[in-house]
């Protein structure tokens, strides 16, 4: 069996083809907000200790390379895939590319723009589920999507002004 990760694999849905990556990543951050604070509920109640430990490793180790001016979309990745994973929710895990094709093209598209935000609400999210406090993680992991859905918002909105007469991409 092979190691290396197919394209269904890793983008089962076939986002990858969708030409406009701006309007991509808003119909993403749609889909995420839809689901991604349940998900960060139902960490609080299934994660184990262990996998507990590996959410803060993983929030601390993101946010050092993040600091540190360094490339952090992979663990970036890894830290919201542990938290689906810290959900136990079989359906849940299967998003999991569609989870991380947002993250990569958020960040693709940004260009580390909430370098502040980013640190501060994936603490938020990450110490509330620490706690188990289910409201707490719903709430952090609203607010981390809300800042990139605005951050996206402002750099099309930029665009368009430099750019008015410009048809949009399809």
């Amino acid at each position: 069996m092979s190691s290396t990760p197919s394209a269904t694999d890793t983008d089962p849905l076939g986002l990858d083809r969708i030409q406009d990556k701006n309007k991509l990543a808003l119909d993403l951050f749609e889909v995420r907000l839809m689901i991604d604070p349940e998900i960060a509920a139902l960490a609080c109640k299934s994660a184990t200790e262990k996998e507990l430990r590996q959410l803060k490793r993983l929030c601390d180790e993101t946010e050092q390379l993040y600091l540190g001016g360094h490339n952090h979309i992979s663990k970036d990745i890894e830290f919201h895939t542990c938290i689906v994973r810290c959900s136990k929710n079989q359906v849940v895990e299967t998003l999991i590319p569609v989870i991380n094709t947002a993250v990569h093209t958020f960040a693709k598209v940004t260009h580390r723009l909430l370098l502040e935000e980013t640190l501060e609400t994936h603490r938020a999210v990450t110490d509330a589920i620490l706690k188990r406090d289910l409201v707490g993680a719903r709430c952090a992991m609203m607010m981390h999507l809300t800042y990139n859905r605005q951050a996206i918002l402002k750099i099309l909105e930029e665009r368009e002004i430099e750019t008015p007469h410009r048809q949009p991409e399809k």
